[in-house]
């Protein structure tokens, strides 16, 4: 008999490992329905790295993957979730994991990863459908979602208010638009320059590899130093492609003019955007230069660029630009940027995320000059700064950034700064406001110095028709 006893435990073994890994289970669902994540994920971590049976192992790593949304720890998540994918029994268990993954690869701002994971079966499901919405969202897909808006809202209270302001996303970009916008901006050599102006854009109209929108734009700036006064008023075609779901193009071309002078301007960029982690952009724009002194003198600026975004990690991306600048008075600049990103990454357990950025920007003119517009031989600046966002509410985000850097103006250093806080939230008749507020005192295009610095403000409001 008690040679037979330890032959017994030893058949009972699996069942024994089997039961601790439910235990983990039961203990780690119980812990997210008491609020704890941190207890949760403990709990499923450890019932997830014992032996047990391929059902209880799924749960297992579901709760986990739960547990690490709830955290913010979304590469986490991620991982959780492809073990549950591998641990599923069934088609039902892998499209719950594939939901969770979408959610944690959304999070991370891969939105053609988590794309492609639910739009074979999100229709008619809450929960994939949320997903799928947010991807479209951040890809500029919106067209493709009419199959997928009559999905129930999910049960939970934070699930079901995310997918109705989606759905409220999806119909004000599926509809036309009429916008109108307010800017002002005052800087220290007494310079004001107001701007109105008012859109209107039509709904798309999306073919089998073509999504095409049309639009007018029309506006008034005033520049105003004290001394003299310039009107300047402009009229434009407005036009936006997507074009195999990689291409991206917009188009603003238009006539301006102050006085008796009349010109032409507007701007065109191209995007490619390969992957969630690779994009290319090429951009052209012409604009008359708003100083009075280059108003006076009917002084055009010609900008080309060129830029990538590359993502160096999960949430790090670098940003360079090389640009040209040629000006009707003969000048030539050559330039670049580089920024370093660090996305906001979300804060636990608080409605706020936190990113910091460093950039640097040079030029060399060919005509150095004074007077007319900012325009030295050498300029190089250097900043870096913390980036903030907020939510204040369903539909209501506060962003905020501050830098702190360096300028150096044909080799004469000076300390920089900049900060700007903009509010993006919903109006009533799902309309969208925009306040944007900044000052700075690093050089602009067209003026900048020794002890400059900026003010500004804008205001704009859109409405669906």
């Amino acid at each position: 008999m008690k040679r037979a006893l330890p032959l017994l435990l030893l058949l009972l073994m699996p069942a024994v490992h089997a039961q601790t890994v439910a235990d983990g289970v039961r203990a780690g669902r119980a812990a997210l329905e008491a609020g704890a994540p941190q207890r949760a994920r403990a709990l499923f971590s450890a019932a997830l790295a014992q032996p047990g049976n391929q059902e209880d192992l799924f749960a297992a790593a579901i709760g986990l993957g739960r547990a690490s949304l709830w955290l913010g720890d979304y590469p986490a998540a991620a991982r959780a979730f492809g073990i549950a994918r591998e641990q599923a029994g069934d088609t039902a268990g892998r499209q719950l994991a594939d939901s969770g993954l979408a959610q944690a690869l959304n999070a991370q701002d891969y939105p053609r990863k988590a794309y492609a994971l639910v739009a074979p079966f999100a229709k008619g499901r809450a929960a994939p459908t949320l997903e799928l919405l947010r991807a479209m969202q951040a890809l500029g897909w919106q067209d493709k979602s009419t199959a997928y808006l009559t999905a129930t809202p999910p049960a939970a209270a934070y699930a079901g208010a995310q997918y109705r302001l989606l759905r409220d996303d999806m119909q004000y970009a599926l509809a036309p638009q009429v916008e109108g916008s307010l800017s002002f901006s005052h800087d220290s050599e007494d310079l004001d320059t107001w701007h109105a102006g008012a859109a209107w854009r039509s709904a798309p109209r999306a073919g089998a590899q073509l999504v095409q929108a049309w639009g007018a734009a029309f506006g008034t700036t005033r520049v105003d130093d004290r001394q003299r006064q310039h009107r300047l008023d402009e009229a434009a075609l407005l036009g936006q492609w997507r074009i195999v779901d990689e291409h991206y193009a917009d188009l603003r071309l238009g006539l301006g003019h102050s006085g008796a002078w009349q010109y032409l301007q507007g701007a065109v960029n191209w995007t490619w955007r390969s992957s969630d982690s690779f994009s290319l952009s090429a951009g052209a724009e012409r604009a008359p230069l708003l100083t009075d002194a280059a108003i006076g003198r009917r002084l055009v600026g010609n900008t080309y660029s060129l830029a990538s975004s590359l993502r160096a990690a999960a949430s790090w991306y670098v940003i360079p630009t090389y640009y040209r600048q040629t000006f009707s008075d003969g000048n030539r600049r050559d330039g670049g940027s580089l920024r370093v990103l660090l996305s906001p990454r979300d804060i636990p357990d608080t409605a706020a995320a936190l990113g910091a950025q460093l950039s640097t920007r040079v030029f060399h003119g060919s005509q150095p000059s004074r007077g007319v517009y900012f325009n030295p031989a050498r300029y190089r600046a250097v900043q870096a700064g913390l980036i903030g966002v907020y939510g204040l509410g369903p539909g209501w985000k506060l962003r905020a950034t501050a830098e702190m850097g360096r300028q150096f103006i044909d080799g004469a250093g000076a300390g920089i700064y900049g900060w700007q806080v903009s509010l993006q939230g919903r109006l009533p008749r799902n309309g969208r406001l925009q306040l944007q507020l900044g000052r700075s005192s690093a050089a602009s295009e067209s003026s900048g110095g020794a002890g400059y610095w900026n003010n500004s403000l804008m205001l704009s409001v859109s409405y669906p028709l």
